[in-house]
């Protein structure tokens, strides 16, 4: 399985020094999870997973018109998935480097589990979800 982990991070907090922490933990978790999901296979239904997870501060007025909204897409034809949902940005930034691995971490088996739920059939989600738990154990 193709795997594919990115970010939609605020960037206007610049002493919040959110995307340095976000780089730091994506590559990271990108390091250690890439060579076990691309050794695997979990199934012909997904067959590249992208994960994107939205950090961002922003005030209601902007949640209410809709900016930086969850998306849950899964791509039947395509054999494809793209997640994006959101981590709390003030965890995220005031949390230490094991808290930030562990909200993206959080945030990629929320989106293994919605996954499931959607690609019934030919995909070994439950054991996409314990390989990520052990690799972070």
């Amino acid at each position: 399985m193709k795997f594919f982990l990115s970010g939609e991070i605020d960037g206007t907090r610049p002493l919040d020094a959110i995307d340095k922490k976000f780089r730091v933990s994506r590559e990271l978790v990108t390091n250690k999870l890439t060579p076990i999901l691309e050794s695997n296979d979990y199934g012909n239904a997904v067959k590249e997973l992208s994960i994107i997870p939205i950090i961002v501060k922003q005030p209601k007025e902007m949640d209410d018109d809709g900016w930086f909204r969850e998306r849950k897409l899964f791509k039947r034809k395509r054999s494809s998935a793209d997640f994006r949902l959101r981590i709390d940005y003030d965890q995220f930034c005031n949390g230490d480097d094991k808290a930030r691995i562990d909200l993206i971490v959080k945030n990629i088996i929320n989106s293994v589990k919605i996954l499931s739920s959607r690609a019934t059939k030919d995909f070994d989600g439950e054991r996409l979800e314990a390989d990520i738990l052990n690799a972070f154990k």
